[in-house]
């Protein structure tokens, strides 16, 4: 392990230490591993910024299909990609709750010598939760902009799959119980897949997640490379539903702890009334969640009223971006570009537009 600086409190990490002290899967040492080997997000540098046990990655990318989405579709192109990230935006968190602050100062610090030496021309810490957004703030001042970039959903589990089902509204509950039987009475069941037969599903799995990612212009913000090496992380599996030999739905989840986190899936519109696929795909997964002894599930992000309905419980994501001294852009544009898409991005999310 190798440390290329160290100031008060922090170091900066051209290697990932063996041990990190995890809150969540997203600043787990799996997790980071095998970030690390993944392409999607064209990286010029990357390093890790150490304290107290935790690490915050940095990575300066010239290219993330998930923030040229949320560009795109707050049409700020402007504010492009070539930007230093605290995390990466594929993370739902970049840190759960308040964390180091000497974290913080050292991501500050760090991206702005690399921002100085031309490899980016901002700092973005992206899906903060409030109290990861406030230290920030405690630790390295106000941003140039803070936008709600997302919200992801969660649920905890008590009791059992039936005492979950209980306590949903009467008229819900009819309905999920109704989708249910229906679903096998049609023939879809759902599995849980790892390793080489994980692998296998891959070629047929990415129509499905790759469908749900282009309702505002999106890029693909999967490849096959991408889902193979989120399936090399410890814990790593597929909730596959079949009819038959068909695979009609998918979701991508990691096993942390006594949690599970939902990444990504999808599933085949075509038969999404006849086979009620998605509302089987979570309730199935809910159900094995509970049989296997875990305490939380992590749902992932959009389908925002869907989420609600069901229950499930809200976090904002925010992004705080961080600009040098120096332009590349005016404060004032900068500002009102990061302001705009805000607006649009929170109207969205709120469903007001």
């Amino acid at each position: 392990m190798t440390a290329t600086r160290t100031a008060e409190g922090w170091s900066l990490l051209g290697e990932l230490p063996e041990r990190v002290v995890s809150g969540c899967l997203y600043d787990s040492a799996g997790w980071l591993g095998m970030w690390e080997t993944t392409g999607i997000e064209r990286r010029v540098r990357h390093g890790y910024v150490h304290a107290e046990g935790q690490v915050l990655p940095l990575y300066a990318l010239t290219s993330s299909p998930f923030w040229h989405g949320y560009v795109t579709q707050s049409a700020q192109t402007q504010l492009g990609s070539r930007h230093v990230f605290a995390g990466s935006t594929y993370s739902m968190y970049t840190k759960r709750g308040a964390f180091p602050q000497a974290l913080a100062r050292g991501a500050h610090a760090t991206a702005m010598e690399w921002i100085d030496a031309g490899d980016a021309d901002l700092l973005i810490a992206p899906n903060l939760t409030d109290d990861a957004a406030a230290t920030w703030e405690d630790a390295v001042g106000p941003p140039a902009g803070r936008v709600l970039l997302d919200r992801t959903y969660s649920c905890e589990l008590s009791g059992d799959f039936d005492d979950h089902l209980r306590g949903l509204p009467k008229k819900l509950r009819q309905d999920v119980r109704r989708r249910l039987r229906r679903a096998d009475e049609r023939g879809l069941r759902i599995d849980m897949v790892e390793g080489p037969e994980a692998h296998g599903l891959v070629p047929s799995a990415l129509p499905l997640v790759v469908g749900t990612t282009d309702e505002h212009g999106w890029p693909a913000l999967y490849d096959e490379d991408t889902l193979h090496a989120l399936l090399r992380t410890p814990g790593a599996l597929v909730a596959v539903a079949r009819v038959a030999d068909r695979i009609a739905g998918v979701f991508f989840g990691f096993r942390h702890d006594a949690e599970v986190t939902f990444l990504c899936g999808g599933v085949d519109y075509s038969g999404l009334t006849e086979l009620s696929t998605y509302v089987a795909l979570m309730y199935r997964c809910l159900e094995w969640g509970y049989a296997n002894g875990f305490r939380r599930i992590e749902w992932g992000r959009d389908n925002y009223r869907f989420k609600e309905r069901h229950g499930l419980t809200g976090t904002d994501l925010w992004a705080l971006v961080y600009s040098p001294d120096r332009p590349p852009a005016p404060d004032g544009a900068l500002a009102t570009a990061l302001a705009d898409m805000h607006r649009v991005l929170a109207a969205y999310i709120e469903g007001r537009g």
